[in-house]
Order: structure tokens, then sequence, then C-alpha cells
């Protein structure tokens, strides 16, 4: 039996980096991409292109190529194989391969479709999941939050689907977290510092975040509010960052010691920034297994997370029911669990709804709360050890059974 690795790509993204990571400790016989695009390395192995499509490539085209990928991916897999996909075209066309090939087709959900698929994107791939999944092998979830989804919302059968988390290098995160931070930003840090990090996108919820920050201000004026990543969003969330009123810097150049509002972009190293920060904000609106979360614990700054249906109850919080959600402030054992916002985009003008200030009451407390924050920021650091990377490739192994 040989095991092959698919996925879509390997853009920057959670998803990719969770793949690029465990190809280095699952052994396998070839890595496989769906496109042309390699923006972070996976093992040493030179990747096997499925077609010539990358990021400009329109959505519609890569979905109607489905059955061509699954021609090309049979043509090179073997009735013995296995192969373990990342994403949902990759996992469509691991399922429809198989059908041909008879290999053994794993595939990986590590979103919560219900929540990541509406509109007519929705139209098109929740009927292509409930269609597909239940025919592969196995499914492997990254969160109870995402097999519970599968089940009650695709039909997908529970005995069908396993639980294992994302995995981290938790001392390779605290030995970045521990280099120099330039001069400009180090200066900034000095200051108390909200961070969040991950792509700017609707899941995400960042324009929350801004909004109740305004009121944060109001009684910690020396804050200032650090956005790593990028994302289709930047532009409105700096556009709105601006019309709040706060003093905004989103680049280029060197970053001013007194803006309120800092956009800081992609950054190799984002664990530097996140070892000086003061809190981290998490308002994400849904998540499959928040990698963003476990990463800034891992770097030791104190985490406060949206509650929201999937990923980070089962971190902050593993002991209790991970359906069930808070409607305040809720002192977890590894950070603060806090109320799921509206995902309403209100005018600047507007004022701010209830979660909001629940939110902001709550940062505003926590950024003078010493013992909190040296609490939380020890508690986060053990809790991170408990999705190192060893540990959950061994799970892999096992469940694939090599």
């Amino acid at each position: 039996m040989a095991l092959k690795l698919l996925i879509n790509s390997l853009f920057r993204g959670g998803a990719e980096k969770q793949f690029a990571a465990l190809s280095a400790l699952l052994p396998h016989d070839s890595l496989l991409l769906l496109e042309n695009e390699t923006a972070q390395a996976a093992d040493a192995s030179k990747p096997v292109f499925l077609s010539s499509h990358d990021s400009s490539t329109s959505s519609v085209l890569k979905t109607a190529y489905l059955p061509i990928y699954a021609r090309r991916l049979a043509a090179l897999t073997g009735r013995a194989d296995t192969v373990l996909s990342f994403m949902e075209r990759a996992n469509f066309v691991n399922v429809l391969a198989a059908r041909t090939s008879g290999h053994r087709a794993v595939i990986c959900e590590r979103t919560r479709p219900s929540g990541e698929f509406s509109g007519l994107r929705g139209a098109l791939m929740r009927p292509l999941i409930k269609r597909f999944y239940p025919q592969a092998g196995l499914i492997v979830a990254n969160s109870q939050g995402v097999k519970s989804d599968l089940v009650n919302n695709f039909s997908v059968p529970a005995d069908k689907i396993q639980v294992i988390p994302n995995g981290y290098e938790t001392a390779a995160i605290a030995a970045k977290a521990a280099e120099k931070l330039e001069a400009p930003y180090d200066e900034i840090f000095k200051r108390p510092v909200v961070i969040t990090s991950g792509r700017l996108t609707s899941a995400k919820g960042q324009w929350h975040l801004l909004r109740f920050f305004k009121k944060v201000k109001e009684t910690r004026k020396g804050a200032a509010l650090v956005f790593l990543g990028e994302g289709e969003l930047r532009e409105y969330l700096i556009n709105l960052s601006r019309e709040l009123g706060f003093k905004t810097f989103s680049g280029p150049g060197a970053p001013p010691p007194d803006a309120d509002v800092y956009f800081a972009g992609f950054r190799e190293n984002p664990y530097r920034f996140l070892s000086r920060a003061r809190l981290f904000a998490l308002t994400s609106l849904w998540e499959g297994f928040p990698n963003a979360l476990v990463e800034a614990m891992a770097s030791g700054v104190p985490a406060l997370a949206s509650d929201c249906a999937s990923g980070p109850r089962e971190i902050l919080s593993p002991e209790t029911p991970f359906h069930y959600r808070t409607l305040k402030a809720e002192p977890a054992p590894y950070g603060k669990l806090m109320p799921v916002l509206s995902g309403l985009r209100r005018r600047a003008d507007t004022p701010l709804e209830p979660g909001e200030e629940v939110w902001a009451e709550t940062v505003a407390e926590m950024l003078e709360d010493k013992a909190a924050i040296s609490k939380y920021a020890r508690a986060g650091v053990k809790r991170a050890e408990d999705f190192e990377l060893s540990k959950i490739a061994a799970l892999w192994r096992k469940i694939l059974g090599i």
C-alpha cells in the first residue's frame, strides 16, 4: 500500500499550512496538487500538478474541471493505495477518482461547511458535499463541531467520521516568538496591544473588533490594535477603521508610534508580534479548528475567543459540552470564551450591539488585569502542548495504518 497526499494547492492558508506540516511526518510516495500554486513548501519531494491552474484561475472553471482532475488522479493511483486529501475540491476529486481506481479515499474537512459556504458559492458546494462525502472511505474532521455540522447538515454518517485536531510545532513557535521585533513595532508593543491574526475574511468578523475597540479606547487611551494577515476585506476594514475616527496605519513604510490601529499584513514570523501583545482576540463567526488561536496561545499571549460553533470551546474549555454557547464573558481553563457576534456590518456611527458591549468591557478590564494576563498566558502555553504536531501525526498514522 502506498499513501498519496492531495490538496488544491499550497497557497498560504490554514488548511495548506497543516497539510504542509503533516506531509513531513507521514510516509508517502507522492504529493499531488490540483493547481500549480506553491506559496509555501511541504516536504522535500517535488509536487505533481494535476493542472496548470493557479490562484488567478476562475473558481467556476476549477469546479467544472473536477472530472478531469479525477481522471488524472486515478491514472496515478492503484487499488491498494490510500489517498489522503485536504479541502473540498480535492476531497471531491479523491472520491470521484476512487470510483475508477478503487483506492481508499480518506478525506479531511478543515472548516465548518454550513458557515463557509453561502449564497451562490453555497448553492454549488453544499450539494457536492452532500453527494460525495458519504462515499469516502473515511472522513476526518478537525473538531467535534465540524463533525456535528457534517452529520446534521450534510447527511454524512457519523460512524464514517473521526476527529483529529490540528497539530503545531510548539517548540518552534516558542523559539520564533522570542526573536527580536524590528524597531518601529518594538516601540509600539511597549503600549498595551490587542492583537488578532488570520485572513481578513467574513468568517473572522474583524469589523466587530474595530467597532468595540473604539469603546475600549475611551478608558484605555494608550491601547493599540494590531491586525496580522491579508485578505479580501482588507480595504473594507481599513476604511471602517478611519470612519471610526482611528489614526490608522496600513503601510507602506515604517509605522508611526502613536497610531490607534495597525494593519501589519502577512508576516513570515507572526509569533514575535503575538508574544509581545497584551491580549489576543479572535472574533470569528465560525471556525473549523482555529490555527490562529492555538498559535497565539503557544506564543504566550492570553486569548479571548468567540464561542463560535466549532473549535474555540474545544480548545479553551475542553471539559464542557462542545455545542454550548455562552452569552457573556466566560472564564475558561485556558482563556476566556466570549459571545458570538451578529456578523452584521453596521455603519461606524451605529450603537454597539449587546455582544460588542460585552467584548469591549472584558477587553478593557483584561488589559489592566495583570494576574489574569499572567494566568492565561501560562495556561495557554500548557494547553497548546496538547496539540504538538508529533502527537497529532501519530493519530494520523494510526488511522491510516502506516
